[in-house]
């Protein structure tokens, strides 16, 4: 039976105001957030960072929750895709990113010159954790005698469900809610590539000013432009499968919950080629989304990755 999917609106040609006014907003306020932290005293060399990149992501959410409630006074639960699905989707976005984390952890260890360091110093010297962060595991770990990398499971399910489910939903309620609910019109593919490049549009500033790769900021700038554009194909495929942005939020979340698992206990290399965005994540992502898409074909009665329209479908 043909299940209607009641988060998709009706919409037959793309409204491209609305996209423009919105991609714009967000744009100027997270901008002036940035401004503020630099001003400040931040820096993409200090973990501060950290914190302040998922406050900040919460920035497209909130402007697509604010335009659609009261600038354009459409439902913001269907426009917007938020729906929590309490089915294998929502499995899927959990366990998932923790596949993407070990294959990118095992293909990081294959690179040349990279070796296995269990105190996890790497973690300290990439900016994900300060020195005193990694004290405070080391004495845990010590206190209940296992190694320190089996702490990152714990705290990675509890960020998974927490402050980096939040930023992530910040960031796919937006993306993947609004600017992907008014370009359904374009159909699947076109849809994920059009959302993508807005979604990169909206990182280069900070990836000009060395976030994410301060070694190597310009190539680094070109892998993770690689990079959104794969994730963007693979969160694009969960929002409509499962009919959900919350789904792709706790998938987006999940994955950088996990991400210390790739990077803390690998030493040497460099953030070309270690870390997200990097060489081996972006292969552990391909990977992985290649395997949702070929899912689809294989398993589903009626494949997404095959529809030139994005249409009502069965929720499977």
């Amino acid at each position: 039976m043909k299940i209607e999917d009641p988060t998709i609106s009706s919409h037959p040609k793309v409204r491209w105001r609305r996209v423009i006014v919105y991609y714009l907003l967000v744009y100027i306020v997270s901008y002036a957030l940035v401004g503020g932290f630099l001003a400040f005293g931040g820096s993409f060399r200090d973990p501060s960072w950290i914190f302040f990149a998922q406050v900040s992501s919460l920035t497209p959410a909130l402007m697509a929750i604010g335009l659609t409630r009261w600038l354009w006074r459409d439902p913001v639960a269907i426009s917007l895709g938020l729906r929590m699905r309490r089915d294998r989707w929502l499995l899927v976005a959990w366990v998932v990113p923790w596949g993407l984390s070990l294959l990118a952890l095992a293909l990081g260890l294959s690179v040349p010159g990279v070796h296995w360091d269990g105190t996890l110093q790497p973690a300290v010297d990439a900016k994900f954790l300060s020195a005193g962060q990694l004290d405070s595991l080391r004495h845990i770990a010590t206190a209940i005698s296992i190694p320190p990398i089996l702490l990152l499971v714990p705290m990675g399910l509890l960020a998974s469900v927490t402050m980096s489910f939040l930023a992530g939903c910040g960031e796919e309620i937006g993306w993947r809610g609004f600017v992907h609910g008014e370009l359904r019109p374009l159909g699947f593919w076109r849809n994920a590539f059009v959302t993508g490049v807005l979604w990169l549009g909206w990182h280069l500033p900070l990836l000009a000013l060395g976030y994410g790769h301060p070694q190597h900021p310009f190539i680094g700038a070109g892998l993770m432009s690689v990079y959104i554009l794969i994730a963007s194909v693979g969160y694009a495929y969960l929002r409509e499968r499962a009919a959900s942005s919350i789904v792709s939020g706790l998938f987006h979340g999940t994955t950088e919950a996990t991400m210390l698992l790739a990077v803390a206990p690998l030493a040497g290399g460099s953030d070309i080629t270690l870390g997200m965005s990097s060489l081996s994540w972006i292969a552990a992502q391909l990977v992985v989304v290649c395997g949702l898409l070929a899912s689809d074909v294989l398993f589903s009665n009626a494949p997404i990755v095959l529809r030139r329209k994005t249409e009502s479908f069965r929720v499977e």
